[in-house]
């Protein structure tokens, strides 16, 4: 009797500098993409265009955002794409903000987005990038993590507060019309 119990691909988990990587980065990114994943992040960026719609002109944003990251000199890096991989391919992104004003107190990043590819969820991949990313993160001195979620974002919700993250704020909008 054969066995068919076989052992996944290690998950390893870096800082991406590499240009090339940006194809698969946009693609992983761009097919995770629901209404409620847009947050106010995205209605203050190029990203989307009214809540619960994205921008027609997504793919392109993103792939400006993405090259011009990985562009960036590993010293001056205050924009910072993680990626996880399991053997030789994608399965997790974690895009990060580090606070380039330092007027707070605290010092701080932002978590700008985690992405897990469909095919990867439930192995808790989305938490150990989560994981990573912090222990990188307070590894050079930051001590606050925080992110923001679209409020129709219920799974990803309860990933985080799973993960010890707690509402601080409520952020809301008024359309005020042309």
């Amino acid at each position: 009797m054969q066995s068919t119990n076989q052992q996944a691909p290690a998950l390893t988990m870096a800082w991406c500098h590499d240009p090339a990587q940006s194809p698969a980065i946009l693609a992983l990114f761009m097919g995770q993409l629901s209404p409620h994943y847009i947050s106010h992040g995205e209605l203050q960026s190029p990203r989307a265009i009214a809540p619960g719609q994205w921008s027609p002109h997504l793919a392109d944003n993103m792939a400006l955002q993405i090259e011009a990251t990985l562009a960036t000199p590993e010293a001056n890096a205050m924009q910072r794409i993680a990626t996880a991989h399991q053997g030789d391919a994608l399965v997790g992104i974690a895009f990060v903000s580090l606070d380039e004003e330092q007027r707070a107190p605290t010092p701080f990043a932002t978590l700008d987005d985690l992405v897990v590819s469909p095919a990867a969820r439930g192995q808790g991949l989305g938490q150990a990038l989560f994981g990573w990313v912090c222990a990188q993160l307070q590894a050079e001195g930051l001590q606050r993590l925080f992110l923001e979620s679209g409020i129709g974002n219920h799974g990803a919700h309860r990933l985080f507060e799973r993960l010890g993250c707690q509402p601080v704020s409520v952020t809301m909008m008024k359309e005020l019309g042309v």
